[in-house]
């Protein structure tokens, strides 16, 4: 019989692993991955009857539908993604004991499962913002997709640096889920960062998701102003969380077997 080279090993695992997480987080549902659909078009909802009942049609030039989708729905993918992650070892310890499964394809399954499934959320609320009759004009499909790409190391790193400090201290661990709610308010996801006064806008621009969800409003508008914003930045906060994070795992994922 012929022995399995380690990339076919690793996508064996990877895929069992998806399999498990696909039913555990919708398998137990009738609407399944409809549910992933709805909490972001009921947030959404909620600010759209705020701007509305404040007489605002459009922000930086894109219509309400599609200025809430790029904030909301990006935020609760990094969220997911996070949150995932505290539980991910825990969750599949059972499987831990297979030595073709590693710590770190605990943390990778969650983070693609929410990478695919949270990529159809937001095309799929994009694509019905379009079909209900808003204008969507994608003017720069490039950005948008590397801000998202950015925003996904971002969040993966902090998933694994969260991951590990939730494996090996529990009790602190309970406390990242309500330090990752106030970042819904002050992360650009219903507000553009043009549009604060400049002493708001100093302060709030330390914050990597308000670059991240304003440059993808920008794919949809020429004239959507990014001049307060920097990809380096972005760039630096992806490479320092992701190589935090796989240097933290690298180091304590024999302690974390043992938890």
């Amino acid at each position: 019989m012929q022995s399995r080279s380690p990339l076919q090993i690793q996508y064996a695992v990877l895929h069992a692993l998806l399999i498990r997480e696909l039913k555990t987080r919708f398998g137990a549902y009738r609407l399944g991955i409809a549910w992933a659909f709805i909490e972001p078009i009921l947030q959404m909802a909620v600010f759209m009857g705020l701007f509305y009942f404040g007489g605002r049609s459009s922000v930086g030039g894109l219509e309400i539908p599609l200025f809430l989708a790029t904030g909301i729905a990006p935020f609760l993918y990094f969220k997911k993604v996070v949150t995932q992650s505290l539980n991910a070892v825990s969750a599949n310890k059972n499987l831990l004991i297979y030595r073709q499964v590693r710590v770190f394809d605990t943390f990778l399954s969650r983070f693609i499962l929410e990478f695919i499934t949270s990529f159809i959320v937001l095309s799929g609320i994009i694509l019905i913002t379009w079909w209900v009759g808003y204008e969507v004009n994608l003017v720069n499909s490039l950005i948008i997709i590397y801000a998202y790409l950015l925003l996904s190391i971002i969040a993966f790193g902090l998933g694994l640096i969260f991951g590990v400090l939730n494996t090996l201290y529990p009790e602190p661990g309970k406390f990242i889920p309500a330090l990752l709610r106030p970042l819904l308010f002050i992360s650009g996801t219903f507000f553009s960062i043009n549009e604060l006064p400049s002493a708001a806008q100093e302060i709030l621009l330390w914050n990597p998701l308000i670059h991240i969800f304003e440059f993808m409003r920008s794919g949809f508008s020429y004239d959507y102003d990014t001049s307060l914003l920097s990809l380096e930045y972005v760039e630096m906060w992806a490479l320092t969380t992701l190589t935090l994070g796989l240097l933290m795992l690298r180091a304590n994922w024999r302690r974390m077997l043992t938890q």
